[in-house]
This record gives C-alpha cells, structure tokens and sequence, in this order.
C-alpha cells in the first residue's frame, strides 16, 4: 500500500511539471521508469537501494528485470540471491541461454520435479539429439531393446543424463539397432554396501528376462549378466566401461581370481569382440592363419603377417609392431593371472577397457559392438580391478 501510494504522489508530480520547461533528471528518470523504461527502473532501485530501502530496490529491480534489464538481474541475484530461482526464469524468458542452462542444472537436481516435467521443458535443449534417440519414451517405434533404468529418488535425473550421454557416445553412427532407455522412479528400491564397498542392490524383484539398471546411493559400481548397478560417484567413463560389457567386451586389465581362470580357459557363452586368448605366444604360419581367421576383428587386418613378427624357422612372435594408428594383435593384461594363457586386444592404445580413465573408445569398438549379444557372466561380472588402481571405480 506504501508502494502504491509513492507511486501516485511520483506521478502527480511528474505530471505538474509539464509547466516546467526544464525538468531535473530525477523527473526524467521517474517519468521513464513510470512508462516502463527498463533503464529508469534500474536507476531507481539503485535509488532506493543505496537509502537502505531494500523493499523498494526490490520492486524496481524485478520491474526493470522483467523489461530486459540485464543489471537489475545481476543486482537481485546479488542481493536477494534466496530467490535466485525466480530471477534465473526472468532471464531465460529474456533469452538468456546461460540461466537456461543454471535452470535445468537446478530442476536435474531437484528430487521434487519428476524426469518427465524435467524433459519436457528443458529435454530438446540440454539433451543432444542423439541422447533423445535413446530415451524409450519419446522414441517407441524405433527401440529394438528397451533397459529399465531404477532409480529411488528423482534426484538422480542428472545420472540418467549422465548414462544418456555415455552411451550415446558410444554408440556411434554404425549402431543399426538401438537400445532405448526407460526412467522409473522406486521410492522402494534398496541398496547397501558390502564389505569390498561394493554396491549390492535388491534384485529379486526384477525380471530375469530383462536387463535392467539401477542407480545406487552408495558403493562401486558393477555389471552382470542382466543387472548393472552404477554406484553414486559413477562418472561418465565407469558408465561406459560398465556398459561395454553389454556390447560383448571383456576387460583388458589383469581379471582376479576366479574369473580370470573361467574367462581365460574359455569357459564364456560367446567370444568376447576385444579379447582372443591363445596357449602359446609363438606359432607357425598355419596356426598364426589360423587365429586370423578367429579374430572378431579380423576384416580390419588384411594380412595374417601383419599380427606377428618372424622368427625364422617357420615361427612367428605373436604381437604387431606397436603403432598406435593401426589394428592389429597387442598384448592384454586379462589373463596375467593364469599360466598358459595370453590374451590380446585390437589395438595398441589403452583404452576405457583397460583403465576407464583414460576415456579411449577407438572406432574400430563402435564397429565391434554387439548390443544383442547375451553375454556370459565371464564377460560382464567382474570385480573391477581396474577400481584399486590409480583412481577406483566409483
């Protein structure tokens, strides 16, 4: 009512000045302000403000906001930064991409706004198309497989965008059948932690005829056969390496005991497409033709020689010249563990497979990718070694 009545004594005022031929500039500022001059309205929460009349600052500021001042946004963000909210969505009306963004970083967070009130205003801008593509939702018709996504508070929007991201990454432009994702809240979903802090999860209620993901609140993350629990630190490159292992990859550092020995002596379902294992690291050129003709990647190598050195004799040192630009038979860690057994991987980098670090996900692994394949227990249940060395799985 004070506001009000200040409002009608300025305009009084400024109306008996007409006779006046040359008004002060506070006539002038309070004449513009009063006709919605977004500047004028500035200067005049300015006005106030430096009075100590906080109130009335506050009133001109959101005032002169609202008609696109961009000072007035920065004043009430700094002075009345517990409303921050409110003035964010005054600037993203006014086009600025920046609040936009801070709005939905906010709402991602927010375990009171739903995924589905979160997508709908804020998807088609902070998503890529390609993370839209895999969102089961919107893209019904085109989903060959769709993974349910389990999540026990709404806060963890932002870690469905983070496996959107990753797996979109991964997918490439050689991926003919995608798999979809699909959110689905579960207040009652529980994990706890075990003693190796590993994540471990509630899964008896979970079909057994689909593969299924669930966010954890605490603990490492882990993939097997149709769970993987992705630990609360899970950052971009663990989700892809845990999600690798459903696209048919084994993992490239040394495996612990007892998986090593199971996966090392073929005791897989199907033949992992970034790993051959062999018995011996010398052959002859029939056996060295031989194991060309298995290698999952074998359409990138176009000559047997190229994946061994000679030796003379008619024997071969197995392992290509160390070129980081070409595919061919390089040595793996996997099978360190069990005597007799040597593994080998593609390609000379290291890459996400072996230390999910290092973020490497070469082409040749967009190509290899098999996302039908259901994958024996050997491939995808390990206990990630990789996660005590130089930074642990999260």
């Amino acid at each position: 009512m004070k506001t009000f009545c200040v409002l009608i004594v300025v305009t009084l005022a400024v109306t008996l000045i007409a006779q006046d031929t040359y008004p002060t500039s506070t006539q002038l500022r309070w004449s513009a302000a009063l006709k919605g001059d977004a500047s004028a309205q500035f200067e005049v929460g300015e006005l106030y403000w430096h009075k100590q009349r906080a109130s009335d600052a506050l009133i001109w500021w959101q005032r002169a906001a609202q008609n696109g001042s961009q000072n007035a946004i920065k004043q009430l963000q700094s002075e009345f930064p517990q409303h921050n909210r409110r003035w964010l969505n005054i600037a993203a009306k006014q086009g600025d991409e920046s609040a936009q963004q801070q709005l939905a970083d906010l709402a991602l967070h927010d375990p009171v706004v739903a995924w589905s009130d979160w997508y709908e205003r804020f998807g088609e801008s902070e998503l890529s198309a390609r993370a839209r593509k895999l969102i089961a939702a919107q893209n019904k018709q085109l989903c060959t497989i769709v993974v349910p996504v389990i999540a026990r508070s709404n806060a963890s929007k932002a870690r469905y965008v983070a496996l959107l991201n990753a797996v979109s990454s991964t997918q490439g432009e050689f991926s003919d059948n995608p798999v979809c994702f699909a959110w689905q809240r579960k207040p009652e979903q529980h994990c706890s932690v075990a003693d190796n802090q590993q994540a471990q999860c509630d899964e008896a209620y979970l079909s057994s005829a689909v593969r299924t993901i669930i966010f954890a609140e605490a603990g490492r993350s882990y993939t097997r056969p149709k769970v993987m629990v992705l630990g609360q630190r899970a950052d971009s490159d663990v989700i892809k390496h845990e999600w690798a292992h459903w696209l048919g990859f084994a993992d490239e550092y040394a495996m612990r005991m007892p998986y090593a020995r199971d996966f090392c002596l073929g005791r897989y379902a199907s033949q992992p497409v970034n790993i051959v294992v062999t018995e011996k690291q010398r052959m002859t050129s029939d056996e060295l033709r031989a194991l060309w003709h298995r290698l999952p990647w074998r359409e990138q190598v176009s000559d047997w020689r190229m994946l061994a050195h000679p030796l003379g004799a008619d024997q071969w040192q197995l392992g290509s010249s160390n070129n980081l630009e070409r595919v061919g038979l390089y040595a793996a860690q996997t099978c360190e563990a069990v005597a007799g057994r040597f593994a080998w991987k593609p390609v000379a980098q290291e890459t996400l497979m072996e230390r999910h670090q290092s973020g490497v996900w070469p082409e040749l692994y967009q190509r290899l990718q098999k996302p039908f394949l259901l994958h024996d227990s050997q491939l995808s249940q390990h206990q990630d070694r990789a996660q005590e060395r130089e930074k642990p799985h999260q």
